[in-house]
């Protein structure tokens, strides 16, 4: 009796699943909104469980196939969840800018009780955002990017000196050179503490920088339970942040903000203001210490990591392009002889052409290759009757877009001339998007552009970069993590100049 009853359980059980799955698979044709043909039980996914917290350069593949269609956009399903896919630039405008209200989410999955470093300024929705935003933007003025620039100066240094000191100058592991800089930084600007990740290659913010990554099978299931029905992974009470991770960071965090507040300390940095936003005494407007160190966790990773890789591309493709390495080394010279034979804040905003470089490497390498937003009421396309309903997930294929034909010249060449004053005035707003657009764009923008280009202009005055027979060529990147990721170490031949 009880084998058949079980029988009966699992035959009903197949039978609500592919009931479940049918009326998913669905949506799009009931829409008549142009789609791609989903494959049970992944949709269009390439793999059920994602190593990452975004679907990454998956989304360049949808982009593809829409443009080969001819399509401005079109749906995909994720599992059994559909998604809008926009491949058109003007859309995009008005999703990210035009018409932002309707789209100020971004669907980003948080759960305070069972994974509190999820819930951080990336995530947050709704008015929490809007006012921890107006509160942090503050935090990136001038001023306060001036006071930055000399922990980032003298952890640019470091850098050189270890550089220095490496006895085999023939195949540097570049990645684990840059991730040392951005961590220093991170680490003096946000903690206001003293990381050493050359002197002390084993320091636990180089740890913990490795294992924010590292994603075991528990994991991997969670995440995608967070990616794709965030809704019910946060009822189930899924968690994406290791649990080491979580704890190393809550507890750096209260030891930190007990020592300043005990002994009376300001300092002018980020931490500092998430302190001061601790001590508001408004309910409304405060945060409390697990903010403090979910926001903390978010700049400590996104600062490190986006900023390290980005340095590390444009290095790569400075090897592969040796006159473009040279025109950008002559540019850093002429203003460090400018500013007294130092690498100085005004200086940096001074180096044209390295920004130039950057922008380039940006667009070949957008480290967040997918924007993601959510529709928080229906909305209906300019110029046509498709109306997008409320809840809908919306993507944004930045990797596909960086790389259009109909947008850019050869894409698939490295150019920085394409950012030049004359060039730039034609780039349509959309159509380069490294750090989002619009009210929900990067706000530390300007902090990583800086840590970047001191980076970037401290190396090139002491080194010149070639690729070396370790550089596995093309570089391949793992389809689904949330900053675009090489499958192998970026190797390169140093030469001290």
């Amino acid at each position: 009796m009880a084998l058949l009853e079980f029988g009966l359980l699992l035959v009903t059980l197949v039978i609500l699943v592919w009931f479940y799955f049918k009326q998913s698979y669905s949506y799009w044709k009931k829409k008549k909104i142009p789609y791609m043909e989903p494959v049970f039980p992944y949709g269009n996914l390439d793999s059920l469980l994602p190593r990452g917290i975004s679907i990454g350069i998956q989304s360049k593949k949808y982009f593809d196939e829409f443009k080969k269609r001819n399509l401005k956009y079109g749906g995909v399903y994720a599992i059994a969840a559909p998604m809008l896919v926009v491949n058109d630039v003007d859309i995009i405008k008005d999703i990210l800018i035009k018409d932002f209200s309707y789209f100020s989410d971004r669907g980003i999955y948080h759960n305070q009780k069972s994974d509190k470093m999820s819930v951080s300024l990336f995530s947050q929705d709704g008015q929490k955002w809007k006012t921890l935003r107006t509160k942090f933007t503050p935090t990136f003025t001038s001023g306060k990017m001036k006071v930055m620039f000399d922990a980032m100066s003298s952890n640019a240094k470091n850098m050189l000196g270890f550089l220095d000191g490496l006895e085999n100058k023939e195949a540097v592991n570049i990645k684990y050179l840059t991730q040392g800089y951005t961590i220093d930084v991170i680490g003096n600007t946000v903690f206001g503490l003293e990381c050493n990740s050359f002197k002390t290659p084993d320091t636990m913010f180089r740890k913990m920088a490795r294992r924010i990554f590292e994603v075991d099978f528990v994991a991997a299931a969670n995440l995608c339970l967070a990616i794709y029905y965030p809704n019910l992974a946060k009822k189930l009470g899924a968690y994406i942040t290791n649990k080491d991770v979580d704890e190393f960071f809550t507890t750096m965090v209260k030891e930190n903000v007990h020592y300043r507040e005990s002994n009376n300390i300001r300092r002018p940095d980020f931490f500092q203001s998430l302190i001061d936003l601790k001590n508001l005494g408004n309910a409304e407007e405060s945060i409390d210490i697990d903010e403090v160190a979910s926001q903390t966790f978010l700049f400590f990773t996104a600062g490190f990591e986006t900023s390290s890789s980005t340095i590390m591309f444009c290095l790569y493709e400075l090897a592969r392009n040796q006159e473009i390495q040279e025109k950008v080394r002559e540019d850093v010279r002429k203003v460090v002889q400018k500013h007294d034979g130092e690498i100085t804040y005004d200086g940096i905003k001074e180096m044209k052409y390295l920004g130039q470089v950057l922008d380039e490497t940006l667009r070949m390498y957008p480290l967040v290759s997918t924007l993601t937003r959510v529709c928080t009421k229906n909305y209906q396309i300019h110029g046509t009757d498709d109306v997008i309903e409320k809840g809908t997930k919306i993507l944004i294929p930045v990797a596909g877009i960086h790389k259009d034909p109909d947008l850019w010249v050869n894409p698939q060449e490295f150019d920085p001339e394409r950012f030049n004053d004359e060039n730039k005035q034609n780039i349509h707003p959309c159509a380069y998007l490294p750090f989002g657009e619009g009210p929900r764009n990067c706000i530390g923008m300007r902090f990583g552009l800086l840590q970047t280009k001191t980076g970037i202009a401290t190396l090139l005055s002491n080194y010149r970069f070639h690729l070396s027979p370790k550089t596995k060529q093309p570089l391949k990147f793992q389809p689904e993590t949330f900053v675009l990721f090489t499958t192998d170490d970026v190797v390169l031949k140093v030469e001290k100049l």
